[in-house]
């Protein structure tokens, strides 16, 4: 924010644009906190909840946790808490311990709601290319939702937030590329349709957190 002199120097026209625009100023309570996690949180188990009744692949670090397992025989959840470590410490060092404590809370949370959906939510028919799609969206509006709430969902979101907010280079792309090279590992243990058809979900994903995660529309505290 500029300060009032200086904003009286500039073009009146600029100044209204400033103060027109959607980031200026903007606040968030824990409240608005609170709500948008717990948002971000179902949505994003919602999604998981799809890609796992169809046998798909689910991208970014629980991906690769699971390759790491299938190859292994160790179990997803020791896998998966293992590689997250040097992501939390990213976390910790570079963007303070709300956000750490909240990636923590959104990922047990997710953990826990994507087990048990399977008890509430039964999917009697869902076709492979129409779920991977939904669910790409589904988690993409959720990981938004905690991006713009000062969390994350672990892993490699961590990272892509972090370079998003140091360098500008867009999170989505970023989670696109891990994705791709995740996906031509997976090639090689799991059948190629359903690698296609979980691709086509993390593309949806991540092409609608880049498009939609822009730091000029608001600023999240």
């Amino acid at each position: 924010m500029t300060s009032s002199t200086a904003g009286a120097s500039q073009p009146a026209s600029q100044s209204a644009s400033q103060s027109a625009s959607p980031a200026a100023g903007v606040r968030h309570s824990w409240i608005d906190n609170l709500q948008g996690q717990l948002f971000g949180v179902v949505m994003v188990a919602f999604g998981m909840s799809m890609l796992h009744s169809l046998g798909l692949l689910i991208g970014q670090i629980a991906g690769v946790a699971f390759l790491v397992s299938y190859g292994s025989g160790i179990s997803f959840g020791l896998a998966f808490t293992l590689i997250n470590l040097p992501f939390y410490l990213l976390a910790a060092l570079r963007m303070g311990a709300a956000f750490t404590w909240r990636t923590l809370a959104a990922v047990t949370a997710v953990s826990v709601l994507t087990n048990v959906a399977g008890n509430y939510i039964s999917y009697r028919h869902l076709d492979p290319a129409v779920g991977a799609v939904l669910a790409g969206l589904c988690v993409g509006i959720g990981l938004i939702a905690l991006f713009r709430h000062q969390a994350s969902c672990g892993g490699m979101s961590i990272l892509a937030a972090y370079v998003q907010e140091r360098t500008g280079f867009k999170a989505g792309w970023l989670l696109m590329g891990f994705d791709l090279a995740l996906f031509a590992t997976a090639a090689w243990f799991l059948p190629v349709e359903r690698v296609l058809y979980s691709l086509a979900g993390a593309i949806t994903m991540n092409l609608f957190v880049a498009w939609n995660h822009r730091y000029e529309w608001y600023i999240a505290r």
